[in-house]
């Protein structure tokens, strides 16, 4: 049975993030996903707000996954602080490169945490997520 699972991402990288959650819809793939995370954007401009929506969703996972494309490097607010409050919480944090996003920087926030990323590999995920 699959874990629940919290992606953190680059909000450029939404459609990339839907591809995969669809394959854990796909009953003849050997993927599935208990994912927890937001599914659309917070109607707030809160900081606060949205930290209090996020966090709970943490709270509730097992692991946090972060996603990495081209520019997750660069993001300086949200994947940061998403990937700081999982490790804060004790939760295990995984992270994979997009398809044919090898070269992506690994953003600073998972070295700080001595988390290794991956290509792009679903089997590999779908045994992260599956123990």
């Amino acid at each position: 049975m699959a874990q629940k699972t919290f992606i953190s991402f680059r909000g450029e990288d939404e459609l990339k993030v839907w591809a995969l959650r669809g394959l854990a819809e796909f009953k003849n793939v050997e993927f599935e996903m208990d994912d927890v995370s937001l599914r659309e954007a917070i109607n707030s401009k809160e900081d606060s707000y949205i930290k209090s929506v996020i966090r709970s969703k943490i709270k509730s996972c097992k692991v946090c996954l972060c996603l990495i494309g081209e520019n997750t490097h660069r993001s300086r607010k949200w994947v940061p602080w998403e990937i700081d409050l999982a490790a804060e919480e004790g939760k295990e944090i995984v992270a994979m490169r997009f398809k044919n996003m090898s070269s992506a920087i690994t953003p600073s926030v998972l070295t700080r945490h001595g988390v290794v990323p991956f290509d792009w590999d679903v089997d590999k995920l779908f045994q992260k997520l599956g123990s």
